[in-house]
């Protein structure tokens, strides 16, 4: 019987090849797998095409091959059959289906080859952790023609335990939503299955998580990266590189290295870890899951700056400063030189509730008037480290009155660790506020100017400088301050004015000293006549003699006076001589 399908399905080729060049294609059989039975029989089998109007349904072909050419091992007579029991092949076979009707001009396609051979399991590219703390495993679809479904396990202990099955045999990726970032390091492999449910081999190359934690411990700010090795990449590990992101900023490089550990300085920020691992031909990359540790609990002070010194007042500093907010601080003290080298401790200061923000202290002792105050503040933390801040220094403001009606100013520099003086700007009161007077570079530390023009005010004008820093710290901050000098206040001494002659009938009718910057605490202006007599006395500084004495003009003659004033200082300013009465 067999015989005469063989010879039929024979004839029926050469009828068909005798057709048109231009043949039509016949839908083969959907051959979807093959099982060999227990008792070595084989069983093919396969979806029925859509059936062709253009002649009688002969049969289906069956082709097979033991490793030589195809030849027809049967032909399926019942167009509704859809399996086939292949009885005595030995060995192993591959195996094909074709559709043959009666139709002229039509040629037959053919289904996929499949053989007896389970199906291969597919090669894995690399398993990587997502920043969604899921499992991505990349792979190559098995090359098995019949390859359906893909069987996804995790290796624990040796022992496979399927967790997933992915019912697509053209798939590459398969993403892990159950995994554990904190459990360790998770090792997967695959097998693939048929659409007849035939279990392939499991890969025998697995592939693993990289798992990354640290080791630290109280009163230590270093800590040590440790993580495992990602094994079965074809060629190995290229090298690892380690990225670390400090107070959730962008990831930085920290190491680029072939060993599993990194040490790292762990201080009052917090750090989150993660490792890349590179293959071999660096096709290929591996993310470990992301490792993070809160600020250090025994961290020692970090970023820990004097944001500026300023004179407040008479005899008063305030210093700003801070530090990171996560710094461990048991005491705080702060501590004054005059030269930037050595200093004393000023005193205990109470450690600020809120170091989110900049805080302030005053110092009340320091003699502003007289001197510049270099500034710094030390820290202990309680595993007993010493850490100091950076340093500051105040202004201190100089100068004097000469005797040309000029004032000369002068003024320590302004200083700041990480900071730069882009000017500074004098001010002057005459009365009761402050103007602004001129704009200096940061190179110029002294000023003079006339004062001329004042000598009909106020003996005394006081003068502050303020410095405009700009400062840039190491931890990205920038910032720009002003900084007060002390007060200085010039006193032009008092200066008397006499005219040697006047005329009680004439245009300058009254003597009267003239007072310049006479801010007059007392005044007397006397004059006598030649025997020491005396004619006119007064303590007001506005009224003068008319050269009258008891209702009768003086005659024409020398006379003496004297002046005297007493500022609002306390300065003594004194005038004698004689003045000619003219009539």
């Amino acid at each position: 019987m067999n015989l005469l399908k063989k010879i039929v399905a024979s004839l029926f080729i050469v009828v068909c090849l005798s057709g048109f060049v231009n043949a039509q294609p016949l839908q083969a059989p959907d051959l979807q797998c093959i099982n060999v039975l227990s008792n070595g029989d084989i069983l093919l089998t396969w979806s029925i095409p859509q059936p062709e109007p253009c002649g009688v349904f002969i049969g289906y072909l069956i082709w097979g091959s033991n490793g030589g050419a195809f030849v027809i091992i049967d032909t399926v007579l019942n167009q509704a059959q859809t399996t086939y029991t292949a009885i005595g092949l030995i060995g192993t076979w591959n195996f094909y289906m074709e559709t043959s009707y009666a139709c002229v001009g039509y040629t037959s396609l053919t289904s996929d080859t499949l053989d007896t051979n389970l199906p291969l399991p597919p090669v894995i590219n690399y398993v990587s952790v997502t920043p969604a703390k899921n499992v991505l495993i990349q792979f190559q679809p098995s090359t098995s023609p019949d390859a359906f479904a893909y069987i996804i396990y995790k290796v624990v202990a040796g022992i496979n335990f399927p967790i997933d099955t992915i019912y697509n045999g053209n798939t590459s990726l398969y993403l892990d939503s159950i995994y554990d970032s904190g459990t360790g390091s998770i090792t997967y492999t695959i097998a693939t299955m048929d659409s007849c449910g035939n279990t392939g081999l499991i890969s025998t190359i697995p592939h693993n998580t990289i798992y990354t934690h640290a080791i630290t411990s109280n009163c230590n700010t270093t800590g040590k990266l440790i993580w495992n090795k990602y094994k079965n990449w074809a060629g190995g590990v290229n090298h690892y590189e380690v990225f670390v992101s400090i107070n959730n900023q962008s990831n930085n490089l920290l190491i680029n290295t072939n060993d599993t550990t990194a040490n790292f300085t762990y201080g009052a920020d917090s750090m989150c870890f993660t490792v890349v691992a590179y293959s071999g031909n660096n096709l290929f990359t591996s993310f470990s899951n992301l490792y993070c540790l809160p600020p250090n609990p025994s961290s020692p002070v970090q970023d820990f700056y004097i944001r500026n010194v300023t004179v407040a007042g008479n005899g008063i500093i305030d210093l700003y400063f801070s530090m990171n907010k996560n710094s461990d601080v048991r005491t705080l003290k702060m501590e004054r030189g005059t030269n930037g080298i050595n200093f004393s401790a000023l005193s205990v200061i109470e450690i600020p509730t809120d170091l989110t923000i900049i805080n302030i202290y005053s110092d009340s002792t320091p003699l502003t008037d007289q001197l510049s105050y270099y500034y710094r503040l030390q820290a202990l933390d309680s595993c007993g480290a010493e850490t100091f801040s950076t340093i500051g220094k105040s202004i201190w403001l100089d100068g004097g009155a000469y005797s040309n009606l000029i004032n000369h100013l002068e003024w320590e520099s302004f200083e700041l660790d990480y900071g730069g003086v882009t000017s500074y700007t004098l001010f002057r009161k005459i009365l009761t506020t402050y103007d602004s007077v001129a704009t200096a570079g940061s190179s110029t530390l002294d000023y003079q100017e006339s004062v001329e023009q004042y000598v009909d005010q106020n003996g005394t004008i006081c003068y502050v400088i303020v410095a405009t820093d700009t400062l840039n710290f190491p931890n990205g901050i920038i910032d720009t301050v002003q900084s007060t000098s002390n007060e200085l206040c010039i006193d032009q001494l008092v200066k008397i004015l006499v005219p040697n002659a006047f005329a009680p009938n004439g245009k300058n009718n009254i003597f009267k000293p003239v007072l310049r910057f006479a801010d007059n605490k007392s005044y007397l202006f006397e004059v006598y006549n030649r025997w020491g007599g005396l004619l006119f006395s007064t303590k007001d500084a506005t009224e003068g003699w008319d050269g009258f004495f008891k209702g009768q003009l003086a005659e024409q003659g020398v006379y003496a006076y004297l002046v005297q004033v007493v500022d609002s200082q306390g300065h003594n300013a004194e005038r004698k001589g004689t003045v000619m009465l003219l009539r």
